[in-house]
């Protein structure tokens, strides 16, 4: 399954001209799957609901992006500022040939809790025979959740992310969230697809680094530029990954139980699928 992870700096403030972009390029990058960073339809720094209001959507802004998945049997992933019922979410974009979904993000970061409500409940939606989960940016520091995905059966996580550059900077020579991500893959043997903004907004630095990791913890990554990181995830690879001999499985020998969420099991369970099977 070939992937393309958009790193980009979206306008800040701004809508229409973000989604102009992120619809250009679900309709021009040549991929089965294109993830594109977290709240890349508005901008991040927002400082309260006041000043985001006129930059959010509901699901009716996906119908573009749902007539360009169908038009070319893509999936498209990407982080959108989402108002439904009065309340406003973080949320992801899973749009496919079939559908479209929303996840909306469990761990709100900072200002993010001024804004936005949290969601409950974890996502995962079947494309093209595989069963891919969804992440937003500061979950993916959790790793309860990374467990839960893999004994549901999910062989790749797709993360739109927003991470601004910590106090620190890289830590032996990468982000923290590129850390994150090759422990998530490495202890549950599945790919880690992270898209992370770039540019600087209201003085915090994103600094891209936007990456795939295989299930063996290896990691491919892009600079700090805005720019397109084109990969394949082999889903061969998730067998020896996950059973490197015959006598352990990572998610057979977890000791500690992965429970559900609060809500109930919800879509984590039953994959709903949003794209056509192939052989």
């Amino acid at each position: 399954m070939r992937l393309a992870i958009v790193q980009f700096t979206p306008q800040f403030p701004g809508r229409e001209e973000n989604w102009k972009r992120i619809r250009t390029w679900a309709e021009t990058t040549d991929a089965e799957v294109v993830l594109f960073p977290e709240l890349s339809s508005c901008g991040y720094g927002y400082e309260g609901p006041e000043e985001i209001r006129g930059f959010t959507d509901d699901v009716g802004a996906l119908a573009p992006l749902a007539e360009i998945a169908r038009r070319h049997d893509r999936l498209l992933v990407g982080g959108f500022a989402e108002e439904a019922g009065g309340q406003l979410y973080n949320s992801a974009f899973v749009v496919g040939p079939d559908g479209s979904e929303i996840y909306r993000k469990i761990h709100l970061w900072n200002r993010e809790k001024l804004i936005f409500r949290p969601g409950s409940t974890p996502k995962i939606v079947e494309f093209h025979g595989h069963r891919l989960a969804i992440e937003v940016c500061y979950d993916l520091q959790f790793p309860e959740m990374g467990s839960y995905y893999s004994h549901q059966g999910a062989e790749a996580l797709l993360v739109p992310m927003a991470w601004a550059e910590e106090p620190t900077g890289p830590l032996s020579g990468l982000q923290p969230y590129n850390h994150l991500a090759i422990a998530t893959a490495f202890s549950h043997g599945l790919f880690v697809a992270v898209a992370n903004r770039s540019g600087i907004e209201r003085g915090a630095l994103f600094p891209g680094e936007s990456s795939v990791t295989d299930p063996y913890g290896r990691l491919v990554h892009i600079g700090a530029e805005e720019g397109v990181l084109d990969t394949r995830l082999d889903f061969a690879l998730l067998a020896g990954a996950k059973r490197p001999n015959e006598r352990n499985d990572l998610d057979e020998d977890a000791r500690l139980p992965v429970l559900p969420p609060a809500e109930g099991a919800g879509p984590g369970t039953s994959a709903r699928r949003v794209g056509r099977s192939t052989s």
